[in-house]
């Protein structure tokens, strides 16, 4: 389990399928990933679950909060780099009440503390749509830096769009962190 001080992330599960396929079928929610496979169905989600489920180079995992529990999003670590000291990391809040209230940043942060103490990462990027403002700004907060723009790089909701790329070094991390104390 992976921990913050609002949430914590654990592996995803079987029965957590149909609240991913709730957010992702969503408009709104996934007007904010760069997702274009859908709509998508629990039965194809049950698939890739069990195919990824396996697979050293990610982890897969549900948000709750821990108050109570409640599963509130989606988050992982993809495209694990033991050589190189990198990864990609992705989240989505899927229970809208939830959105502004800090939550991925605390997500964020608790993804970033996990790959760079117990993965022993140097790097963790990200790519979000441009429009993805919250995201972007949550990555610059934590000491990101923008790498780039992506132009026309992803087909989603029926037209190319731009993806920006933010990473955020270990370095940058603990700057960070100790700048907001």
């Amino acid at each position: 389990m992976i921990e913050g001080n609002l949430t914590y992330l654990r592996l995803m599960e079987i029965e957590d399928v149909k609240h991913k396929v709730d957010w992702i079928n969503d408009k709104e929610i996934r007007s904010t990933l760069i997702f274009s496979d859908y709509p998508t169905s629990k039965v194809l989600t049950e698939q890739w679950l069990r195919k990824v489920a396996g697979d050293r180079s990610r982890k897969d995992l549900i948000i709750c909060l821990k108050s109570d529990n409640t599963p509130i999003g989606f988050a992982g670590i993809k495209s694990i780099d033991y050589q190189n000291l990198k990864a990609e990391s992705y989240l989505c809040i899927g229970v809208k009440e939830y959105w502004g209230k800090g939550l991925g940043l605390d997500v964020k942060r608790a993804i970033l503390n996990y790959c760079f103490n117990e993965l022993r990462l140097n790097k963790v990027y990200s790519y979000h749509l441009v429009d993805n403002k919250p995201m972007i700004r949550i990555n610059l907060k934590l000491g990101g830096k923008q790498e780039g723009i992506l132009r026309e790089d992803i087909y989603a909701d029926g037209k190319l769009v731009d993806r920006v790329v933010v990473s955020i070094l270990k370095q940058d991390l603990i700057t960070s962190q100790t700048e907001t104390k």
